[in-house]
């Protein structure tokens, strides 16, 4: 969430030099919230239920219901959506060093990015992969996806101030979706 709403935030910060766009926009979206909900596996359970039909959720989540047999969809904003890129590294002076090396070395391997790609349905990070080794949803999701444009520096400098202004003057504020905020 915090990527989406900088995201969002910044828009506005790059169109008008000051965060109020991006603000706004997002009293707008709280005034269309229905609820806020404290887990996945609830915000699953309602959608099904069509006590909500639209929400703001993670792709491998997404996918992995779907798998499990909710009949969930997805789809990308035309306007571009943040992409998180999982990392993993090394701790400088690490005790066992080699060995950590050796586990990136796997993990960035062509065997275990096809795998975390079929089984937890992660985006492989390397993109030397042949097209058609890729599961289906990995090709449709690299033909689809806009990447929006984050200054991921800017987010994680300002970020938490952002969410806690977000948190204190907007989230819940909205008016139980009749389009206004408070």
């Amino acid at each position: 969430m915090r990527a989406v709403w900088g995201m969002i935030i910044e828009r506005g910060l790059k169109q008008t030099g000051d965060t109020a766009t991006g603000f706004q926009w997002l009293r707008r979206l709280d005034a269309q919230t229905k609820e806020y909900v404290l887990s996945g596996a609830l915000l699953d359970q309602k959608i099904v239920r069509q006590e909500g039909l639209v929400t703001i959720w993670d792709l491998p989540d997404i996918l992995l219901s779907q798998r499990d047999g909710l009949p969930l969809a997805y789809v990308f904003p035309k306007s571009g959506t943040p992409v998180i890129e999982d990392a993993i590294g090394v701790v400088r002076g690490a005790r066992h060093g080699a060995v950590a090396r050796a586990f990136v070395e796997y993990v960035g391997g062509v065997e275990a990015q096809l795998a975390a790609t079929r089984e937890a349905y992660r985006l492989p990070a390397r993109r030397d992969l042949p097209e058609d080794s890729l599961p289906s949803w990995a090709r449709d999701v690299r033909r689809a996806v806009v990447v929006g444009d984050v200054d991921w520096d800017l987010l994680a400098a300002r970020g938490p101030e952002w969410m806690r202004h977000w948190d204190e003057t907007v989230r819940g504020r909205g008016d139980a979706g009749r389009g206004r905020s408070r």
